[in-house]
């Protein structure tokens, strides 16, 4: 961008001009007396471009009455070529239109055109105070400097020349405090001074806490002993009042306990009253109901003996009949005693043996075919018994040759599930072989990458992959390259998090040479385009300070590089904000992955973390090696098994057939089974047959012989059936005979048992009598032990109820104590050692609780005076940190102003000298620094030394 023309108007008294500076590669010499408008011009540009340098009211006419209008114009036109040429337009003008109402501030506005024709631009933008959408003047003069390359006081000529030419006949006090407001030395004698001012009142403040603390340490050690006795006075009402409570309460619970086993036993004696009388009513109904039973047992005796004697009269009538039967039947037997003999051993009658006989014939034929039938079943059987046995070995070897080979290939299967599970797994296997690996692989890489790590950390080479790139890159082109580490480290008090503040930044390549060819994107900043206006050796606010042992030469880089790092948390973009980098383009995050490089003590903690982190890797690796080779030897195992297992899974498909086969085995020794269960019992009912066939023979052999004697007997059958009908008539009449000696047996029998029952009631009715007599004097027992119990009772609730309220009164003195009291576990002593124990505690409580001069609140007062004392502590350790913190701040601002002031007036010397050298002079600017004794205060002078080559010297 090279300065092309200006115009303005309005300005002070001059007309309206225009300057055609249209010279691209030479110096423009502005030239007249004083007055001429020199300055003004360069006041022109200064306030187009919006310098802090220029007062636009000093550019207003002092001739313009007070209720005109003020008007003024000013044009700055550049060409778009040159070392500092933009992405724009051939021709841009920069211009300010300034305007005042009588009476109202100055309006200005400011506009950019451009265009590549220089009669023919156009308007861009306008910039005015307080604009709505943020084009305001303060985004004017970032555009400047941002876009357009353009630093508002880069015209700055000649504004102070009034100053400049007093500068040389200035006293050298004053000269100096010039020439500090010019290199900002002020600024860094004004901190130091009040470092001073500081460190003095810190010193105050810290001999006035000692003070403080002392006196605060005798009031805790009084507040201590208050509290002390405090503590002893409630240890002893809380003994006391426990052991008070515990012993009233544990009494209270045994004249409670006692009463209530007083009370129950009542209660169970009335209970008892209650069933005594229950059991003499009882007794009562009892012998009521013995007295009834008594008298319906002798009315049924009296019954009984008259069915007894009715049935001993009816048993002699029998006897009677019978004897008249019997002599009859004698007389009949007598005449057919011989054949009588053979006919009554007759079982049946005639014509029933003649059925009889033609049955069994019937029965035998019957018998003789089953028994022929059975025969030929049982020789059946036999074959088909032979014919199974047969296909049950043939079936049986084809089942045993199955079962070997089943076990072989069972054993196979029993170590894999499938096939196609196995395959599965494999693949699975194969998959995590892979896997492993790739992760074996990537550990090892990065076991590797730390390890290079740890070593450049050893080697105090912390340089990520890309500045090492950039490095070689600047080498290869004879450029000598930095890293911001190289200059700069984080100070050792300021926390390791705040090195994120720099992550934008931290990585940034420094070189020295004017321009250099970017490998990658990291930023790349030229040290010598870095200009800055003071000395800086560290950034307090910052954390930041020079790395140790740098040269002279790298601590003036250093000093550029700070400069670098502190624009950017200025209020001017490019900053950074919430660690992004912020400009007008956008926005950029961490330039590298997130690691710690300008802390000492990050960095040996980073060097611990990769030690700890190699081993704990190498570990991995191990493991995961060891792995590896586990699960390969495995896979080569599955690898060969997998034809096998598809062999057996092949033979086991068939376990259907040799289950068939098992079933067929088991239906050939069912049946099997069957038909010689079957075969034995038709050889056992054959057996039975022969046997009843036999049987049967005989019947009718006997039968046959029945029939004989039968013939016999027809020829007397008259007297046959006679003595048949009486032998008969005599039976029955026996029978008869028999149930009436049972009737009077039976009543016999019914008439002792009434007679025993009547002798049990008479006796149970006396036990009964001397039972009631007992139930009377059990009862008048209980009503006297009830008179003594109740007697009894009443004092146990008496003393209970004194407990009671022992109790209550303690409970309105110390609720909590006595409630705590109550949840602990009662005492297990005797009535009388607890009433020993009641009596001292209630002493001790009561002198305890009445005890003079305790402070209840001794504790309160003893914590808060401790906490003001630790309080007091933390300050008085607080004010000697910061006595000793700004100490060493104001050391620190004494070696900056030290070394600010012999930078500055060393460079300035050294043109001093060069300029001067030009008149044949010789110069020389000297620093003298002057302490008064009396007020401790320093004073510094500049002087100007000047002679001729040949001459004599002339100090100023």
């Amino acid at each position: 961008m090279i300065p092309w023309r200006l115009r303005y108007s309005g300005i002070r008294d001059y007309d309206a001009e225009e300057m055609i500076l249209e010279n691209a590669n030479e110096h423009i010499l502005i030239t007249g007396p004083n007055g001429a408008g020199k300055s003004t011009i360069s006041f022109c540009m200064g306030a187009v471009l919006r310098s802090s340098k220029v007062e636009i009211e000093g550019l207003k006419s002092q001739n313009i009455s007070e209720d005109e209008t003020w008007r003024a114009a000013i044009h700055f036109l550049f060409k778009n070529e040159g070392l500092s040429r933009i992405d724009g337009p051939l021709f841009i003008e920069f211009r300010l239109i300034c305007e005042q109402p009588p009476k109202q501030p100055i309006k200005l506005r400011y506009e950019v055109h451009d265009g590549d024709e220089m009669e023919q631009l156009e308007l861009r933008q306008t910039y005015r105070s307080g604009d709505a959408n943020k084009n305001n003047l303060s985004a004017y003069k970032r555009e400047l400097q941002f876009k357009y390359k353009i630093h508002p006081d880069l015209y700055y000529l000649i504004w102070y020349q009034q100053e400049v030419n007093q500068f040389s006949v200035m006293a050298p006090e004053e000269r100096f405090r010039i020439f500090s407001e010019m290199h900002g030395i002020d600024r860094i004698q004004k901190d130091w001074e009040t470092s001073l001012e500081i460190v003095k009142e810190a010193r105050e403040a810290y001999v006035i806490a000692t003070n403080q603390q002392k006196q605060h340490e005798f009031t805790l050690s009084v507040a201590r002993n208050n509290k002390d006795r405090f503590k002893n006075n409630q240890k002893r009402i809380v003994e006391n009042g426990m052991l008070f409570a515990s012993t009233t309460y544990a009494l209270q619970l045994g004249a409670e306990n006692e009463r209530k086993e007083v009370e129950k036993y009542i209660e169970e004696r009335k209970l008892e009253l209650e069933e005594v009388d229950d059991q003499a009513q009882e007794f009562v109904e009892k012998l009521e109901e013995k007295n009834s039973n008594t008298q319906q047992l002798q009315e049924k005796q009296q019954e009984v003996g008259e069915l007894l004697e009715e049935s001993k009269v009816q048993s002699n009538e029998q006897e009677e009949k019978i004897e008249e039967v019997r002599e009859e039947v004698d007389t009949l037997q007598s005449e057919l005693s011989t054949l009588q003999e053979a006919y009554s051993k007759l079982p049946y009658p005639e014509v029933e043996t003649r059925n009889r006989l033609a049955a069994a014939n019937d029965q035998v034929e019957t018998l003789t075919r089953k028994e022929e039938q059975l025969k030929t079943l049982t020789d059946k059987a036999g074959h088909s018994i032979e014919e199974y046995r047969q296909r049950q070995s043939k079936l049986q070897a084809t089942i045993e040759q199955w079962e070997e080979n089943s076990q072989i290939h069972t054993e196979i299967m029993n170590r894999y599930l499938s096939s196609y599970q196995l395959e599965k797994d494999l693949a699975d296997l194969n998959h995590s072989l892979q896997e492993r690996k790739q992760l074996l692989e990537q550990k090892q890489a990065e076991h590797r990458i730390f390890k290079d790590e740890l070593a450049m950390l050893e080697k105090n080479q912390i340089e990520s992959e890309r500045q090492q790139e950039a490095i070689r890159h600047m080498k290869e082109q004879n450029i000598k390259a930095f890293t911001l580490r190289h200059f700069i480290k984080l100070m050792d008090q300021t926390p390791i998090e705040n090195e994120r503040l720099f992550d934008t930044i931290k990585y940034t390549i420094f070189y020295d040479a004017a321009s250099c060819q970017p490998i990658n994107d990291l930023y790349h900043v030229s040290l010598k385009k870095l200009i800055p206006n003071r000395v800086i050796i560290d950034l307090p606010n910052l954390g930041l300070q020079m790395q140790e042992g740098l040269s002279q030469k790298e601590q003036n880089h250093a000093t550029r590089v700070l400069w670098w790092i502190e624009q950017f948390f200025t209020s001017e973009q490019p900053t950074i904000q919430k660690n992004w980098l912020v400009d007008t383009r956008g926005t950029r995050g961490p330039q590298e992955r997130n690691t710690y490089i300008l802390s000492k003590r990050a960095l040996e903690e980073r060097k611990k973390f990769l030690i700890r982190k190699i081993e704990e890797m190498q570990k991995e690796i191990d493991t995961l090696s060891l792995q590896s080779n586990e699960d390969n030897e495995t896979f080569r195992v599955w690898n060969a098994d997998v034809q096998k297992v598809r062999e057996a899974e092949a033979f086991l498909s068939l376990k259907a057939d040799q289950q068939y086969r098992i079933e067929q085995l088991v239906q050939l020794k069912t049946e099997q089974i069957h038909l010689v269960v079957q075969k034995k019992e038709y050889e056992t009912e054959t057996k039975e047959i022969w046997k009843e066939k036999i049987k049967q023979e005989g019947v009718v052999s006997v039968l046959l012989e029945y029939l004989a004697v039968y013939e016999q007997f027809g020829q007397h059958s008259e007297k046959i059936e006679r003595l048949q009908k009486q032998q008969q008539l005599l039976k029955h009449l026996k029978q008869e005979l028999i149930v009436l000696r049972n009737k009077v047996e039976a009543y016999e029998d019914e008439l002792d048992r009434l007679q025993d029952s009547l002798r049990q009631l008479q006796r149970e009715i006396i036990d009964l009598k001397d039972q009631a007599e007992a139930n009377q004097r059990t009862k008048k027992q209980i009503a006297n032990q009830l008179s003594e119990k109740e007697d009894e009772r009443i004092a146990l609730s008496k003393d209970e109820t004194k407990q009671k309220e022992q109790l209550n009164d303690l409970r309105l003195l110390v609720p909590e104590l006595v409630d705590q009291a109550l949840m602990e576990e009662q005492l297990q002593e005797s009535k009388y050692t607890l009433t020993v124990k009641q009596n001292q505690a209630m002493v001790g409580f009561e002198n305890a609780r009445n005890e003079q001069g305790i402070d209840q609140n001794a504790i309160e007062n003893f914590l808060t005076l401790e906490q003001e004392v630790l309080r007091k502590e933390e300050e008085l350790h607080s004010a000697k940190n910061l006595l000793e913190e700004n100490e060493e701040r104001a050391i620190q601002n004494e070696h900056r102003l030290e070394t600010a002031i012999d930078m500055q007036v060393t460079k300035i010397n050294l043109l001093f000298q060069q300029y001067m050298g030009e008149f044949q002079f010789e110069g020389q600017i000297k620093f003298e620094k002057f302490m008064d004794k009396k007020t401790g205060r320093s004073s510094n002078y500049l002087f100007m030394c000047v002679k001729k080559a040949i001459g004599e010297s002339l100090k100023m």
